[in-house]
Formats: structure tokens, C-alpha cells, sequence
């Protein structure tokens, strides 16, 4: 009879919400909340209401309306808790095209390489058994609804190879789907033209994940909200402002009588999404607990450098993820480079201390 080794740097990547304590909220399929491209990420994982780019499929699809270029595609590749293995990577490809200025069609492609999984035979000996694996498709669609305003919506499939049980794999899958809008009206900052934008997305709504041996955890379905101010000073500066706040829409755990914790994934999906506001054992105090925030700044020369700074703060009873982020970009013609660097401020050794993520972008609507 095999039995799974699987290292523990593995455990913590796939359940990362339950890093610390019993009030930790467990969900399965994290890594679709992994920021997966430099630039948002290099500000605080901010990207809600920033400018839209050809990563916007992640953070809101409704942005892509208002991108400046018709069409563009980007590829994203970050080496995964580098402080604790050397063989996960996430890798983050990502495009859209505009038909007009009313209706665009976007699409992405998200794989995480979670490294080798070691077995023991029936001879108690280590070998090699089937690499751990994760990805996402998605398909989104954005239209314009008024000169300032435009909603989206995204389908997703996501699927989960985890190693093996009994010499046979840990198969998951199920789908989920995305709901975004955003907003954005010009205004007048100190006599320089800006923009002022409000961007909300409620991602990952769907299907449970349920392994082939039975057992089954609700998806990361998060809400964002989030605004930026955009000041755009003498034409050859630009610099932005942006804040997010992050609330999963899942149950948390909860505490009977006799002590023992429910994660309460007996729930339905709709159940656990609307009594998410209010099941917390700790009441509203914890409820708040449960809000994430993310600040950003980005400030640009000429539209080809640019600078970027950001903090993320999570409480430490619902996951601990605590961190600045830095990061720079440089456009040339057609082809953007982003590089963001992750920090942690938690107290602890964390496992995503020192995190690069390195994006190319290339805008295709100059490709002549």
C-alpha cells in the first residue's frame, strides 16, 4: 500500500488560509488567488480599478473596455516559496482583443507546477511518484453600458492533479465564473487632467472541488472593491493611486459545543456565499478580521518608466499574509517588461518572502 510524502512547503501553497489557527478559513484551489503578473502585484496585489492592461482578465474583465490599445497579450512567470523549494512555478498567460469601443473578448491560461511527489512502495522504499500540478482556463467577455461605466463576466475551468493514493491520482476539477463592473470619469487635480475609477469583482462563484477520494472544499470566491486616482502632470508624468479590499465569500469555521471545528463545507455554494457576512464564531469583530487590504502608488516618465510601490495587510488569525512589494517597468515600442520583488513584515520565516514575478507584455495593436 503506497502513502503520500508530500512536502510540507505543498501543504501550505495548497491550503494557504490555514497557516495559522482554527478561525483560518480553508478553501481549495488558492493558487487562482496567487497575483499572477509584476505590475500589480509590485503594488500591493492592487488592480481592481488600475489602469486596464492585458492582465486585467484577473483582476476585473470589465477593465479592458476602456484599455488604450485594441488588442495585446502578456506572459507572467513567478518562482513559487523559493525560501522553502525549488521546483514550484506559476506560470500567467493572458491576451484580449476589443472589436470596438463597446465589446471585447479575453482569455487566459494559468498553470502551476507544484514540483514532484515522492511515494513509498510496499517495501517502505522512496520513489518518485506523479508531479502535483494546478491550472485554469478562463474565457471573458467585457461590454461598455455608458460613456464611464462597463460590466464583464468570465467562465472558468479549473483543474488539479495532487499527486497520487494507492496508486492512483488525485483528480480534481469544477468551474467557476467571475462578475465585474468598473467605473471611470476624468476630473481636474491641482489643475492637471486625471481620471477617477472604481472597480468591483466577485471571482471564483462555482462549483466545489472534489477529490476522487470523496472529499470536498469550497472555491477562494472573493469579493474586491476597489478605487485609484490617476493625475497625469505636464504630460510627461503620471503618477496613481490605488487601494483594494478583499473579503473570501466562504463559511468559517465554527465551534460546537463540544469544542470540535466545522469548516462547514456541507454548505451549499450559494448557502456558504450569503451566510459568509455573517457566520463568523467572533461576530462582526471577526467578520472584519476577514477583510484583506492592499495600497498601491505607480508613478511613470514619459509612459515608458515606471516605478511601483505597495503594502498588503491580512490579519493573522485568517492567513497572515503580510507584505510590502516593489517594482519597476520599462516600455519600448511595443514590448513592456515588469519587475515586481515581495517582502514579508509577518515576524515569521514566511513561505512567500522574497517572491520575484517577471511579466512580458506586448501590445499587438502596434504590430504592423
Amino acid at each position: 500500500m503506497k502513502k503520500i510524502l508530500i512536502l510540507s512547503a505543498l501543504i501550505c501553497l495548497l491550503q494557504p488560509q490555514t497557516i495559522n489557527g482554527q478561525n483560518a478559513i480553508r478553501t481549495a484551489a488558492n493558487f487562482l488567488s496567487i497575483a499572477p503578473d509584476a505590475r500589480a502585484a509590485s503594488m500591493g496585489d492592487v488592480g481592481v480599478s488600475t489602469g486596464a492592461d492585458a492582465n486585467s482578465q484577473h483582476w476585473n474583465v470589465a477593465k479592458y473596455i476602456f484599455a488604450e490599445s485594441n488588442s495585446g497579450i502578456s506572459l507572467s512567470y513567478t518562482p513559487w516559496m523559493r525560501n522553502y523549494v525549488n521546483d514550484i512555478n506559476l506560470g500567467y498567460l493572458s491576451g484580449y482583443y476589443k472589436f470596438d469601443e463597446n465589446q471585447s473578448v479575453s482569455a487566459s491560461l494559468r498553470f502551476l507546477s507544484n514540483g514532484d511527489v515522492y511515494v513509498r512502495n510496499d517495501f517502505e522504499q522512496l520513489q518518485l511518484g506523479n508531479s502535483a500540478n494546478e491550472l485554469a482556463f478562463d474565457l471573458g467577455y467585457s461590454r461598455r453600458l455608458s460613456d464611464k461605466f462597463s460590466a464583464g463576466i468570465e467562465l472558468r475551468y479549473i483543474r488539479a492533479i495532487k499527486g497520487a493514493e494507492q496508486g492512483k491520482a488525485l483528480f480534481a476539477s469544477g468551474f467557476a465564473g467571475d462578475v465585474a463592473l468598473y467605473y471611470q470619469s476624468p476630473l481636474s487635480l491641482f489643475n492637471n487632467p486625471s481620471t477617477l475609477a472604481f472597480g468591483l469583482n466577485i471571482s471564483n462563484i462555482g462549483t466545489k472541488i472534489a477529490n476522487n477520494n470523496g472529499s470536498s472544499y469550497f472555491l477562494p470566491t472573493n469579493l474586491r472593491l476597489g478605487g485609484s486616482i490617476t493625475m497625469n502632470i505636464k504630460n510627461n508624468h503620471q503618477l496613481a493611486v490605488a487601494a483594494d479590499i478583499n473579503k473570501l465569500m466562504v463559511p468559517s469555521p465554527t465551534t460546537g459545543e463540544d469544542g470540535t471545528v466545522s469548516s462547514n463545507a456541507d454548505k451549499s455554494m450559494l448557502g456558504g456565499l450569503f451566510s459568509s457576512f455573517g457566520d463568523a464564531d467572533g461576530g462582526f469583530k471577526e467578520e472584519l478580521k476577514e477583510i484583506a487590504l492592499g495600497v498601491g502608488i505607480e508613478y511613470k516618465y514619459l509612459k515608458t518608466f515606471a516605478i511601483r510601490g505597495g503594502c498588503f495587510y491580512e490579519d493573522n488569525q485568517k492567513g497572515m499574509r503580510r507584505y510590502f512589494t516593489f517594482g519597476c517597468g520599462y516600455s519600448f515600442k511595443l514590448i513592456t517588461l515588469d519587475i515586481s520583488y515581495l517582502s514579508t513584515y509577518s515576524g515569521v520565516n514566511h513561505p512567500l518572502d522574497n517572491t520575484f514575478r517577471l511579466t512580458l507584455s506586448v501590445n499587438l495593436s502596434e504590430l504592423k
